[in-house]
Formats: structure tokens, C-alpha cells, sequence
């Protein structure tokens, strides 16, 4: 079972150091560098980034896409919502993004300073590692430590930010990402907790319960998750947009 983060975090990393990738010779039987804007083009780059790039290139300041590091990722819901939990991820990795196929974009003109997103899905992307969790989940109790993996099943996932000129030493033109979001709308989530309340019995009807009702719990977490996720996607996009100077990315 796989979860996002992703997500990140996410595609979106293969999307820029494809730009990158291109412009500096890395791929020599790939198609020529984008035109700014051009769809078809990063689409195209996209699709070869996730086929080769997904394990990250030191040389292009990328981290790894699949698997990427999470380490920890806290998620507390009030006593006002019917998810009322305390739920800690630690030492996680988000794994999946490699099946990643982009559905939109918009932005990447020559004018950096607007709003720039990518959309794209995956087969399914899994957050696996290490959790603890206390607390009730639509009036059940719930509490358990130990290993887990939360699967999100063919997630719809869209990153945006907006783009502030950052001018570097020697004047070259980078992009800082402002305003950075992450959602994740999934077909449908599963859900592993491995020894809840200290039973297999009782853990496995937990597990089959939340996934069963993963359609009241998802929309509870969505915000806490999103939020959780998105500083650790726009790191690593960051990281590539520090080495590169903007114009590099593209062709005129």
C-alpha cells in the first residue's frame, strides 16, 4: 500500500529539472528546451524526468522524488471536529510519485512574478513509517503506536505558488516560491495502523473501519495533512530554482 508527497510531496520536481536537464545537456537524445509556457513541451520533459530522474541528481541540487524523506509530519484535530485525533508521523517516506503523469499547467512564462501550478496524478502514493496516534475518530477511540502505511489511491495532486524575482550575487534572476500550496484529492484513501490498542483483532477492524469511512475522515485531515506536506515539496523545488537562474530554464 502506497500514500503523498508527497507528496514533496511530487512531479513537479521532475518538471523542473527536466528544464534544467535539457538546457544543460544532461539528456543528449532529448527533444529541445521549452519555449516559456509550452505545455506540450514540459509535458513532454515531465514524461522523461519521472522514467529517469525520480531517485534525484546532485548535480541539478535535486532530491529524491520516490522515495522522499518525510520525518515527521504532526496532524491535531480539535475536540469541534468529528476526527478529533492526535496523530504523529515520524520517520516516514512518501512513495509513488515515479507514476506521476501531468494533467495541467499554468505559468512558467517569461514573466516569473504570477501565479505558476502544476497538476498531475499518480497510480497511488503511500506515506510509510513509523506512528503514534490518541484521540476518537467519529465517536470511536482510537490509540496505538508502532509502524503504518496510508494509502491514497490515484490522487488528483496540484501545486502552486507564486513566483518572486530573487536577484542573486553576479545578477542573474532565480525564482522564490511564495504563497506554496499543496492539495491532494485522492479516489479513495486505506488506511494501516499496525497495533492499535495493543491487539490485532481490534486493529484490523480499526483499519477496515477507517477505510471503510475514509470518505468523513479524509476532509477532516485534508488541511493539517496539505499543510504538513507542502514545506517539504517546496524545498526541494526551491533547491533547484536556487542553482538555476530562471532564464536558464527556457528557450525565448
Amino acid at each position: 500500500m502506497y500514500f503523498s508527497n508527497f507528496v514533496n510531496i511530487l512531479i513537479l520536481f521532475g518538471l523542473v529539472t527536466a528544464w534544467s536537464a535539457v538546457a544543460n545537456g544532461a539528456f543528449p537524445d532529448d527533444p529541445k528546451p521549452c519555449k516559456y509556457g509550452d505545455e506540450q513541451c514540459i509535458g513532454k520533459v515531465i514524461g522523461l524526468i519521472a522514467r529517469e530522474k525520480y531517485g534525484g541528481d546532485d548535480s541539478l541540487n535535486l532530491s529524491a522524488m520516490d522515495p522522499i524523506p518525510v520525518k515527521k509530519l504532526h496532524i491535531k484535530q480539535g475536540s469541534d471536529s468529528p476526527v478529533n485525533i492526535d496523530l504523529l508521523f515520524t520517520n516516514n517516506v512518501g512513495i509513488g510519485l515515479k507514476t506521476a503523469t501531468l494533467l495541467k499547467t499554468k505559468g512558467f512564462g517569461k514573466d516569473l512574478a504570477t501565479k505558476h501550478e502544476v497538476i498531475f496524478k499518480t497510480d497511488k502514493l503511500a506515506l510509510v513509517g513509523d506512528y503514534k496516534i490518541s484521540g476518537k475518530v467519529l465517536v470511536l477511540p482510537i490509540h496505538g503506536s508502532g509502524k503504518s502505511n496510508v494509502t491514497l489511491v490515484e490522487p488528483k495532486i496540484t501545486i502552486s505558488w507564486m513566483g518572486t524575482p530573487n536577484v542573486k550575487d553576479g545578477g542573474a534572476t532565480h525564482m522564490k516560491l511564495d504563497k506554496f500550496t499543496v492539495d491532494l484529492e485522492p479516489k479513495n484513501v486505506i488506511f494501516n495502523f499496525e497495533n492499535l490498542f495493543n491487539d490485532k483483532f481490534l486493529s484490523d477492524n480499526m483499519n477496515k473501519f477507517l477505510t471503510d469511512s475514509w470518505k468523513e475522515i479524509y476532509p477532516e485531515i485534508h488541511t493539517a495533512l496539505t499543510k504538513g506536506l507542502a514545506p517539504i515539496a517546496r524545498n526541494v523545488i526551491q533547491g533547484v530554482f536556487d542553482k538555476h537562474p530562471y532564464e536558464k530554464l527556457f528557450l525565448e
